[in-house]
């Protein structure tokens, strides 16, 4: 799928490329050596999909450049308002007619209150400031626009934490948990919740996404600490389904669910 490119990243990109340049070793040799497709390693270089800062590192040893662009990746990816994956994830929501996501610590940002998120936000983000708190807040708000008129497939498997985890407080987790049941009871959303100590725990490796399109071939996205990496690799995305599915046999049903979601708001408001 076209990605556009994004300026910082672009930056990053230039300096991936003089340093590769520099060690006179070849696209495909370097992919080889990061594990990755020729492909993958392209994007980075044009600068039309973000690096993670482990592979900033790995890009650096492997090209001996000592540091280059790791220096060049933290100068990318300086506080700016708003994470640089958002806007690549916002625009390949807008596209989507499935989506599956595995959440296992909080509500799933599509879903969330404007008050549940930004305790959440804020919580995540240590030194961020009003102004940058509020742009985060309204760009998670704008990607709920695809749960009107027509929204895709949404199937949310969450870990019984995310839903007994009291984020501001109990009176925002209430209001986020009565919002959850409101679009479940719609069928804007299917949500499963895996009961506490199900005795495997197939999404130990942690929250991701698998999105699909009418016309092109599925990716997946992986949280992490700074943000989320995007996957079009055809094995990681089947390996992201499989687990999944794990996660999903593990979970209560839909009903269940909403039981178990309704006797902790019931909780939560007592």
């Amino acid at each position: 799928m076209t990605r556009l490119a994004k300026p910082k990243l672009v930056e990053l990109g230039l300096v991936v490329q003089a340093a590769r340049d520099d060690a006179r070793v070849k696209q495909k040799e370097l992919a080889s050596a990061l594990s990755i497709v020729p492909s993958t390693l392209s994007s980075y270089e044009h600068g039309t999909r973000a690096m993670s800062e482990e592979m900033a590192l790995n890009i650096d040893h492997h090209l001996k450049s000592s540091g280059v662009v790791h220096r060049a990746w933290k100068a990318a990816h300086k506080p700016a308002g708003v994470p640089s994956w958002y806007p690549e994830v916002e625009h390949l929501e807008l596209m989507i007619s499935e989506l599956r996501e595995y959440q296992s610590q909080v509500i799933p940002g599509l879903i969330q209150t404007e008050d549940y998120a930004r305790s959440a936000n804020f919580d995540t983000s240590p030194g961020i400031d009003e102004a940058e708190l509020n742009e985060m807040i309204k760009s998670r708000m704008r990607r709920q626009v695809i749960l009107e008129n027509n929204p895709p497939l949404i199937y949310m498997v969450l870990e019984a934490t995310a839903v007994t985890r009291v984020i501001g407080s109990r009176r925002i987790l209430s209001q986020q948990l009565d919002r959850v049941l409101s679009l479940m009871e719609n069928r804007v959303v299917r949500v499963q919740v895996v009961p506490p100590n199900p005795g495997t725990h197939p999404g130990a490796a942690g929250p991701f996404r698998v999105y699909s399109f009418p016309d092109k071939p599925m990716m997946a996205s992986a949280e992490h600490q700074q943000g989320e990496i995007q996957m079009d690799d055809s094995r990681r995305v089947q390996a992201c389904l499989a687990v999944f599915t794990a996660v999903q046999a593990e979970a209560l049903s839909p009903r269940q669910s909403a039981e178990f979601i309704r006797k902790v708001k019931e909780e939560l408001d007592e």
